[in-house]
């Protein structure tokens, strides 16, 4: 079978981006074609998966949005699939993988002047668009009830997806090593306990949380606390926004890595996961951490939060966020990692089937040629 896969920006530390390179190695591996439309590729490729770069101007992403949907439309009429899986908001889906949450909802709390902004009014029409034609794969129950608020969405046109994390992020056998080896590379001492920041896209993910967690900390635990914030972003802006005596306060206790391609070594390497997102559908770094034995702290409004509690592999912080409520868990549980959390946490990715996302969302694709 043909399957044409659409995704604006591909690079190599997006959630969405790894689940889109996971879902073509599986189809890959079946014998099924893989074309992959994108803007731009940034990193590796696999063998026998075909990019196919489209051309998209305008000056904002909306606009580039809708140029992209523009070239995709022509590019799948003059090279028809069997079946088209969409990772964004675009026309002519088959299949649309939500990663994102309801842009409708988005919009709910907003004056309803907004919806006519150009911005606005491009990604509602868009998604529009792929709720009257597409079959929808959920990453949680959450978004589903999302979607289902606001449009006519009856079960027979959606799934709600397996998790889908790689085996290799378990606890290997020699973890110890693998552990001591990285923390010296990062300068940790052995008195020191590491806090990993990990994830792109740094407003969504909530360092700006995270750096108000750590400043908040009792002067003995901030003393013996490195906060290690790895991702494709730049934490610059999130630092100077801090109040002076809080950045000053701080100062030598961050280290920022950008991205790094070692992630299974950092889960070992570290002693918490710090991540106290706004909003995230999925959140996979939860999970990973979850079987790496990496104690978690997090909030609920990930929709991989729920599997945190349910391994008892950390914390979750309720909505309505406090500042106040992030900043004691994070003492709290500082003060007694690993406690129960990892040993949990590593038997929940023995006992689980937290693996299947890839090759369930092919069964559904070669069910619906």
């Amino acid at each position: 079978m043909k399957f044409a896969f659409c995704l604006y920006h591909y690079f190599p530390y997006g959630g969405l981006q790894r689940d889109c390179l996971r879902i073509a190695r599986a189809a890959l591996a079946r014998g099924h074609q893989v074309t992959c439309y994108v803007t731009d590729w940034d990193g590796d490729t696999l063998p026998g998966l075909v990019v196919r770069q489209l051309p998209v101007k305008g000056a904002g992403n909306h606009a580039r949005m809708a140029s992209f949907a523009r070239a995709l439309t022509d590019a799948l009429a003059h090279e028809p699939a069997d079946v088209v899986l969409g990772f964004n908001r675009l026309p002519g889906l088959d299949v649309y993988f939500a990663a994102d949450s309801c842009f409708a909802e988005h919009l709910a709390g907003k004056p309803a002047l907004v919806r006519w902004l150009p911005r606005y009014r491009t990604f509602l029409s868009l998604e529009q668009q792929v709720v009257r034609d597409a079959f929808f794969l959920f990453l949680n129950d959450h978004q589903r009830q999302q979607y289902q608020q606001h449009y006519d969405l009856p079960a027979e046109r959606f799934t709600v997806l397996p998790p889908g994390i790689e085996p290799d992020r378990r606890r290997p056998d020699n973890a110890d090593r693998i552990r001591a080896l990285t923390r010296a590379a990062l300068g940790l001492r052995d008195d020191e306990q590491g806090v990993l920041f990990l994830g792109s896209g740094f407003r969504v993910k909530g360092l700006d949380r995270a750096l108000a967690a750590l400043a908040s900390l009792p002067d003995d635990t901030l003393a013996r606390t490195r906060l290690l914030i790895v991702g494709n972003d730049d934490p610059a802006p999130y630092l100077a926004a801090l109040p002076a005596a809080d950045r000053e306060r701080i100062r030598g206790r961050v280290r920022a890595e950008g991205a790094r391609d070692d992630v299974s070594a950092l889960l070992q390497a570290a002693d918490l996961l710090l991540h106290p997102a706004y909003r995230e559908s999925a959140g996979m770094v939860l999970l990973e951490a979850t079987v790496a034995g990496l104690p978690v702290l997090t909030t609920d409004t990930c929709g991989y939060a729920r599997y945190v509690l349910e391994a008892g592999a950390g914390e979750v912080i309720a909505s309505p966020f406090e500042q106040s409520a992030l900043n004691a868990a994070f003492a709290r549980m500082l003060a007694t990692v690993p406690g129960s959390w990892s040993a949990a946490g590593v038997r929940y990715g023995r006992e689980q089937d937290l693996y299947r996302l890839p090759d369930t969302v092919v069964d559904l694709l070669e069910e619906r040629s």
